[in-house]
């Protein structure tokens, strides 16, 4: 019998019909068959257009050539010619690779948290679909810092792809440095800005500290490298220049700007900032400024007018001032009135506004007089999802009383706020805790008039002087406070550090932790200062929180005196974690997982992963170590990374850039 042709062959291994199945029964052949038949043109036809008809054998229908056929035949053939249910299974299951089935979108999300560059540059080399989408991951975000001149190298060489050729060799006739390119192809146009400049999103620029002499070549390589970012949406930058700013103020698609800004006369830092008053539509604002130079209050209103172009769009605002520039909604119903008369009928101007950030602002005194009728008038606070005051100067007291009377009058679904954070440090230093908690007595009523918290933070609660002064620990006031918000899912009590001088954290002791873990059952974070008189008891209480995930402790006594031991975090994290399983309940086979959710400790130079099964990571400085108490075991893995200069010493902090990616309302 001769041997099928190859689009027949092809056919068939699709139908699932293999060569046994397809031979017929043993049944002696006329002569005439087994005689060569001559090749005809049609043949040679067929031959030629046989690719063609590989490719579309699925679909196109097969005309029967010989009136012979049997029924079974018949059917394969029209089985053949017929879309099924079973062959686009088949299809779909063997796809090119494991990731060609996912949109772009969820490929994008999955390798911007891809973190190791020579891997992702791999996988752009296999496709042009993978190299357009890694190529908008590895440039979506630019991170410079410098503190010494000789990191200049490493800076220039991440920001010079996304120069022209011609802003290359500009910056090159200013200054002379290690890293810029040596040879540029004559063959491309010198003015044509690289394709990768479309790709940056979010620009993080840090401190610029190289020396007085060097300074301003990497100023110019920022001014030159924002002049082509044409789709770049979040600025956070320490250092700004005039041309920066110029810049910045040009982008249609900016969406957040922060700015924090430390030195500078008033007159320089307004005539550099004056363009960014031109911004409109901007979703979060950052002005982190404390100088004299202070662009929260500036004479030219250059927050005031961004502010008053973003009413309908504002998610987010934060300002971090001094109390002589607290009032950047200076003439704020006059401003509105002139913009929009039918305005002034809303009840509030910010209609998006979620998130508050308000540090070292004054509410009475000279210059103060209209900042808490503006505020008010501008901000609808019931509306606010996040709310964080510290540091407030005058007039806090008539402020905090303002939000319990509007907070306690609201009827329970119309208050949206979730996440609270305050600080609660007294007026002077010196004062004893007992004059603090009598300062304090109107944030406690303002956090008592509503329950409907998740997240609740304290920063340099009761800080006591220890000469005079035993430890406070938890005032009574505040357990009952923090106890009315039942949903409780992050409690947190920061401090700044373990206490100076004769000033001392108060720390918890196990009893309070074990009234706090009986009533907030859903309490997954946990931050506090632990008194280490009895460990033991302590991780008896936090064996009650059976939600907790994360411990987090602030500040404990061992660690101001290192003498004895030179790592009191590794002796407190598995002296608590000891605990935790000699608490556990009994199991014969103890698995951790089945016993508590908890798989993060924290502390101020230390932090570890908690489970039963942690395996060594590459990118990690340590191996993970077995803790025991008895016959039962847990394994604890140090998550410090491996040293690595560039990250410390040539990038931006961008937390604030991170924030405002994940931001959710």
């Amino acid at each position: 019998m001769a041997a099928p042709r190859r689009s027949t062959r092809i056919r068939n291994i699709d139908l699932g019909v293999t060569a046994e199945s397809r031979k017929p029964a043993t049944v002696p052949a006329p002569a005439e068959t087994s005689r060569k038949r001559k090749v005809s043109t049609e043949d040679v036809q067929e031959k030629a257009t046989e690719p063609k008809r590989q490719a579309t054998a699925k679909t196109k229908k097969v005309p029967a050539k010989g009136k012979g056929k049997t029924k079974v035949e018949a059917k394969i053939m029209d089985a053949a010619t017929e879309p099924s249910a079973d062959n686009a299974i088949h299809d779909n299951q063997v796809p090119d690779d494991a990731l060609s089935v996912l949109p772009a979108e969820i490929l994008e999300t999955i390798l911007e948290n891809v973190n190791h560059p020579p891997s992702m540059v791999k996988l752009a080399c296999t496709s042009k679909r993978y190299y357009s989408i890694v190529m908008s991951v590895l440039h979506k975000r630019i991170s410079v810092s410098v503190g010494f001149w000789q990191h200049i190298p490493h800076v220039i060489r991440q920001i010079e792809p996304h120069l022209s050729i011609a802003q290359k060799k500009q910056l090159k006739r200013e200054g002379k440095y290690k890293g810029q390119q040596e040879k540029f192809s004559t063959l491309l146009d010198p003015l044509v800005v690289p394709a990768c400049a479309n790709y940056v999103r979010q620009v993080a620029i840090g401190g610029i500290d190289p020396g007085k002499k060097h300074k301003p070549i990497v100023m110019r390589y920022l001014e030159e490298v924002l002049k082509n970012l044409s789709n770049l949406e979040v600025v956070d930058a320490y250092e700004l220049t005039k041309s920066m700013s110029e810049s910045i103020a040009a982008k249609k698609n900016l969406k957040a700007l922060r700015l924090c800004v430390g030195g500078g006369s008033s007159s320089d830092l307004e005539d550099e900032a004056a363009p960014l008053a031109k911004l409109n539509n901007l979703e979060h604002i950052s002005i982190l400024s404390r100088s004299w130079g202070s662009l929260v209050a500036s004479r030219e209103k250059i927050l005031q007018s961004m502010l008053l172009n973003s009413l309908s769009t504002l998610k987010s605002l934060e300002i971090r001032t001094t109390q002589w520039f607290s009032n950047f909604l200076d003439d704020w119903e006059v401003q509105i009135k002139a913009r929009n008369p039918d305005a002034m009928e809303q009840a509030h101007d910010f209609t998006a506004l979620k998130s508050l950030s308000l540090s070292g602002v004054a509410f009475a005194g000279q210059f103060c007089e209209t900042v808490m009728p503006s505020l008010t008038r501008a901000i609808d606070f019931l509306q606010l999802r996040e709310l964080t005051l510290k540091d407030l100067n005058e007039g806090k007291v008539a402020f905090f009383k303002y939000l319990e009377d509007l907070f306690r009058g609201a009827d329970k679904g119309t208050i949206q706020l979730r996440k609270l954070s305050l600080d609660m440090a007294g007026d002077e230093k010196s004062q004893s805790y007992v004059t603090t908690e009598y300062q304090v007595e109107g944030i406690y009523r303002f956090i008592s008039s509503f329950d409907t918290l998740t997240t609740l933070e304290f920063e340099e609660h009761n800080i006591y002087n220890s000469a005079v002064e035993s430890n406070p620990g938890l005032s009574r006031r505040l357990q009952q406070v923090v106890l009315n918000h039942k949903e409780l899912e992050t409690l947190r009590f920061t401090y700044r550090g373990s206490g100076s001088g004769d000033y001392r954290t108060p720390y918890i002791p196990a009893k309070t932790v074990q009234i706090l873990m009986k009533n907030l059952l859903n309490l997954r974070t946990f931050e506090f200062a632990p008194d280490e008189n009895d460990l033991d008891a302590m991780s008896r209480a936090l064996a009650r929180g059976k939600n907790l995930e994360t411990i987090i402790l602030s500040s404990f006594p061992s660690e101001r005196n290192r003498d004895p031991d030179p790592t009191p975090w590794l002796t407190i994290t598995n002296k608590l974690v000891k605990g935790l399983l000699e608490n556990a309940g009994s199991a014969e086979d103890f698995v951790w997982e089945n016993h508590y959710k908890l798989n993060r400790i924290k502390t101020c130079w230390y932090e570890c992963a908690i489970g039963s099964d942690l395996k060594q990571q590459r990118n990690l400085a340590h191996a993970p170590v077995k803790i025991t108490q008895g016959d039962r075991a847990v394994m604890s893995q140090d998550l410090r990374g491996k040293p690595n200069t560039k990250q410390h010493y040539y990038k931006a902090f961008d937390d604030w850039v991170e924030q405002v990616a994940r931001y959710k309302y």
